[in-house]
């Protein structure tokens, strides 16, 4: 039987997390406050610590330091307000686990577990910078910061996804700079401004008079990339034949120099971005299957602008903020118009908005008529959003006609249609979460216990 200390202010969740650790079969006590928890802690240390961030007197950060003078006991911490900072803290201050309220029991029950068998999501110990934080304390951003820290404690490969303008260099950034790698090199390549031969030669480099225009020795981004970390933007662009060379270089962790005189290079982690469904492209034969096993240890989704609203207006503050004077301010009608856009464009197209209103506002506040309007590329989007609509409509129309012929599914059609589509739809809503239950369960409208039962165990139509 181990030993749980478990610190909250909110006596809902001490209640919970001790009828749960004592299902367990563990001896679990709990504290309101981190001095509480740290005279229990030195009465008798515990086997773990599940510690809340925001606590009365001494916050749960302040405090890991404290009970790491007591006990070497890993620490979970959990928080409903989780953010890039807090995130980074905990994990460089020693965190075994970071769980975002409201977190399901079973993930909490995972988490004890694996603490005490000392089989920790990541290493701890990271070498932070301070940066340029990224904006928004929407759940699914939080979800983001939690991710984006665990990434900086490991050294996998990293996959981000996400639309165009979501920020995924920002993130690859923000892993790099949070990471033990920081001191190295960051080379970022955006491969789609490549095309086939000149992409090969940008990854590999070239040796002068190699070809008619290379006029001087080109260093290969590899090498440039040696010790630290390799961005590869938009990787679904790297044609076949370079892929077999990367996937090379990437398992043998080898670099050929590109002269002589060059020194050895060391190995390199690669974070790579997307906006395109990997998996999809590999089933289509356009992805080398064993090229994205390598770059996709872990895998991120950034969420895109639109499922994120409440983000907007601080964000669009942010950027005025930097982008303009000081004395730059939004009417709050013009917030409500910025809430109000689809923002097909994500982060990009935010900053790209507000640039044009700081040129308009003379006077400091920022109206919205000083707003430009909706690009023609968004009417497009529309339009194959639209499209796609039509599509799966027309999908529906064919899968009833087919459920109306067969007179097996008489009397059960509409149960039949909405398993059939419960089965498509959530693993997606969970997928666009990053596997994080609670989001999916509220984007969907759904509690995340249900949420977990229907996909764990999916209800079979009649």
């Amino acid at each position: 039987m181990a030993s749980v200390l478990v610190i909250d202010d909110e006596q809902s969740i001490c209640w919970g997390l001790t009828k749960l650790g004592q299902s367990m079969g563990h001896h679990v006590r709990s504290a309101a406050s981190a001095l509480q928890g740290i005279e229990l802690a030195q009465a008798a240390p515990p086997d773990v610590l599940v510690l809340d961030v925001r606590l009365p007197g001494i916050d749960g950060l302040e405090a890991m330091h404290r009970f790491r003078e007591i006990t070497d006991a890993p620490i979970i911490v959990i928080t409903a307000f989780g953010d890039m900072r807090t995130a980074m803290t905990a994990v460089k201050n020693g965190a075994f686990e970071y769980l975002l309220k409201p977190f399901d029991l079973k993930d909490a029950r995972v988490a004890i577990e694996r603490a005490l068998t000392q089989q920790p999501t990541v290493e701890t110990g990271t070498n932070l910078a301070n940066q340029e934080m990224m904006v928004g304390d929407s759940p699914a951003m939080q979800s983001l910061y939690r991710q984006i820290a665990l990434a900086a404690d490991s050294r996998a490969n990293v996959l981000l996804r996400g639309e165009s303008g979501t920020g995924k260099e920002l993130a690859a950034r923000a892993i790099h700079r949070h990471s033990s790698l920081e001191d190295e090199p960051f080379v970022p390549v955006n491969v789609a401004a490549l095309g086939g031969s000149p992409a090969e030669s940008e990854l590999h480099g070239y040796l002068r008079e190699a070809f008619t225009a290379a006029d001087r020795t080109r260093q290969s981004v590899l090498h440039r990339a040696s010790g630290g970390t390799l961005f590869l933007d938009e990787v679904s662009e790297i044609p076949l034949p370079t892929q077999v060379h990367l996937l090379q270089a990437i398992e043998e962790q080898q670099i050929a120099p590109a002269s002589a005189g060059d020194s050895t290079p060391k190995p390199f982690r690669v974070i790579a971005a997307t906006h395109q469904d990997l998996k999809r492209l590999v089933h289509a034969g356009a992805f080398r299957r064993d090229l994205y096993y390598r770059i996709c240890g872990f895998e991120i989704r950034l969420p895109a602008l639109r499922d994120r609203p409440q983000d907007i207006a601080p964000l669009a503050v942010y950027l005025a903020a930097h982008l303009g004077e000081a004395q730059n301010s939004f009417a709050e009608e013009t917030l409500a118009e910025l809430r109000n856009r689809k923002w097909f464009g994500n982060v990009r197209e935010l900053r790209n908005a507000v640039e044009h209103a700081l040129v308009l506002a003379r006077s400091g506040l920022i109206l919205p008529e000083h707003l430009p309007p909706p690009e023609p590329l968004l009417e497009t989007h529309n339009e194959d959003e639209t499209d796609w609509e039509s599509t799966l409509a027309d999908s529906a129309r064919r899968r009833m006609d087919d459920l109306l012929d067969d007179p097996s599914t008489t009397g059960a059609i509409y149960e039949r249609l909405l398993h059939e589509l419960e089965q498509a739809a959530l693993p997606r809503a969970l997928e666009r979460f990053n596997y994080e239950y609670a989001p999916a369960a509220r984007a969907l409208g759904l509690h995340r216990t249900t949420l977990r039962k229907k996909i764990d165990s999916p209800p079979q139509p009649e």
